[in-house]
């Protein structure tokens, strides 16, 4: 199929070395191109039976699947387009969305969610030898604008990358035990999931300030599709959407766990390391307007936090 307004071909994904991905069915970028006037144009396709995207309780695609989408493409961008070299590490930064039409993402059951992603991307600055880099996309889904997308990283050399990490993890924190602790996943329809796989926050921790633990599992064919030597972004976003979820819903913030994320802004001001445990803070309110909820977020590892965030919940049409 081909999109008749772009030219672009939903036929085949992308090579997955392309896409900073191991396994075929983890591809969502089916074609690129620059764009006439400005930036560059993707196909985006999700699987209709993806074993993480389609574990869902209601009949909408979730808006989380096309952000993971996005990256993907400007992924495959700036190897395209921007010289970036093969296999080169980035740390994203910065990353905000927000959905503008959820009825957009309505499953059509024996449909694909397919989607045209218009975006920009560049250089916002240098650090020696490593880029700070921007990004802003808008992605529609037919003929309606279902979501607006920005944010920021920094793109390394492989072996300055490789320098900074060993430096950070040398200065670690020894003998974390509470890292070697198997963190319990909660029933999976307090997340708004049918599989316990899919299940990234466990039960609260006591404490004066009790904070949700975020599940690490490392044969998790989605989030871990090739190896890491950090908790990647996309598992730290799900545990604050997860965190939110159950935050909300506790705080009576939020009248069911089924609801969708329609806005989201984040801050990575550190890597999250693998065997320790990573922590979230989370204070919810309600939202008159929309039914749902909003809720800050802190993602705490080794005394420190390392990422903030800001989750917007809202009932699905129909649903409220």
């Amino acid at each position: 199929m081909t999109s008749t307004e772009t030219g672009l071909s939903f036929e085949r994904t992308v090579p997955c070395a392309l896409a900073h991905r191991r396994a075929l069915g983890e591809v969502f970028v089916a074609d690129t191109a620059p764009a006439e006037m400005d930036g560059f144009l993707a196909a985006i396709q999700i699987p209709r039976a993806h074993s993480l995207w389609f574990d869902r309780l209601v009949d909408y695609h979730d808006p989380l699947s096309t952000v993971e989408a996005i990256r993907q493409a400007m992924i495959v961008v700036g190897h395209r387009y921007m010289s970036v070299p093969a296999g080169a590490p980035a740390s994203l930064q910065q990353l905000e969305f927000e959905v503008e039409d959820l009825s957009a993402y309505r499953d059509q059951a024996n449909v694909p969610l397919e989607g045209i992603v218009r975006a920009r991307a560049g250089l916002a600055g240098t650090f020696g030898d490593a880029a700070g880099t921007f990004f802003e996309a808008v992605l529609t889904i037919g003929r309606v604008r279902a979501l607006t997308l920005r944010g920021g990283g920094i793109q390394f050399p492989a072996a300055t990358y490789q320098e900074i990490r060993k430096l950070q993890q040398a200065g670690r924190p020894m003998g974390d035990e509470s890292g070697n602790a198997t963190v319990e996943p909660v029933d999976p329809a307090r997340v708004g999931r049918r599989d316990p796989r899919n299940v990234v926050v466990g039960a609260a921790l006591p404490g004066d300030q009790p904070r949700i633990p975020l599940v690490v599992d490392q044969r998790h064919p989605s989030f871990f599709d090739h190896p890491y030597d950090h908790v990647p972004g996309p598992l730290l976003i799900e545990g604050c959407r997860q965190a939110a979820i159950v935050a909300a819903v506790e705080a009576g913030a939020l009248a069911s766990p089924i609801a969708a994320v329609t806005a989201c802004a984040t801050t990575f001001t550190g890597f999250a390391e693998l065997g320790s445990l990573i922590e979230f803070s989370a204070t919810a309110h309600s939202d008159a307007d929309t039914g749902g909820a909003e809720v800050e977020l802190g993602v705490h590892q080794f005394g420190t936090q390392i990422a903030h965030c800001r989750i917007e919940l809202a009932p699905y049409p129909g649903l409220a």
